[in-house]
């Protein structure tokens, strides 16, 4: 069976029966076949990410501006506290664009039905995940990665310290990835540690990553263009 004809046949959700038991054979026992399908998957991803980034930030701009009716008094102390916080909001500008960016990244890795993919510790993992249980699927997700040493573990293992406000300790866990390898995980824990960075009101350790993403042809080029153009 031709690899690009099942790859389509997954995507269009069209594979026969026969087809599904290749399919899952090479996910299997075919690296390359393997990382194909993540890549693909991620690629899917950056584009929804995008999407809902866009809408995201539209939303905000519908919000309701605030009327003219406000009292004498109260538009003086307005400006006492624009003049006293007026520091404070400046630094956390980097903040604020996190907020407009920062998508949940969901799994492209493997479906996960408990009952289904039965009890091995990486279904659980992303089980967990997926319910948004994520002080059990960093657990699991170490774990995994403390014993194996497999890529998908560590991003998620990191995006799990996201989730759970750990952004410090998901730098740490960010920069344990080896960039060099170029995979498919590669452009997204880039964009994701310059997200962190971000948070953590470290502009100048964002704006490397995001320039190398946005100078390169990867899923996570557009938004990280998008993004520079708020920074800048």
């Amino acid at each position: 069976m031709d690899k690009k004809h099942l790859i389509h046949s997954f995507f269009e959700k069209t594979l026969s029966f026969e087809e599904q038991q290749q399919f899952d054979l090479l996910m299997e026992t075919d690296a390359s076949f393997a990382d194909e399908i993540i890549f693909q998957k991620n690629v899917k991803m950056a584009i929804t990410l995008n999407e809902r980034s866009v809408l995201k930030r539209k939303l905000q701009s519908f919000e309701p501006k605030k009327t003219k009716s406000f009292k004498s008094w109260y538009a003086a102390a307005s400006i006492l506290l624009i003049c006293g916080l007026g520091f404070y909001f400046s630094q956390n500008s980097s903040t604020s664009v996190y907020n407009d960016f920062y998508q949940t990244y969901p799994n492209v890795v493997v479906p996960t039905v408990r009952g289904e993919n039965g009890t091995d510790i990486k279904s659980e993992a992303f089980f967990e995940y997926d319910n948004g249980n994520y002080k059990k699927s960093l657990a699991l997700f170490s774990k995994i990665y403390n014993a194996e040493k497999d890529d998908y573990a560590l991003f998620y293992k990191a995006l799990s310290q996201m989730e759970l406000q750990k952004t410090t300790e998901a730098i740490v866990t960010f920069k344990q990835f080896d960039l060099s390898k170029n995979n498919a995980f590669t452009p997204f824990v880039k964009w994701y540690l310059a997200l962190a960075y971000l948070k953590k009101d470290q502009k100048e350790n964002a704006m490397p990553l995001l320039k190398t993403l946005s100078q390169t042809e990867n899923p996570q080029q557009e938004m990280a263009r998008k993004l520079l153009k708020e920074l800048e």
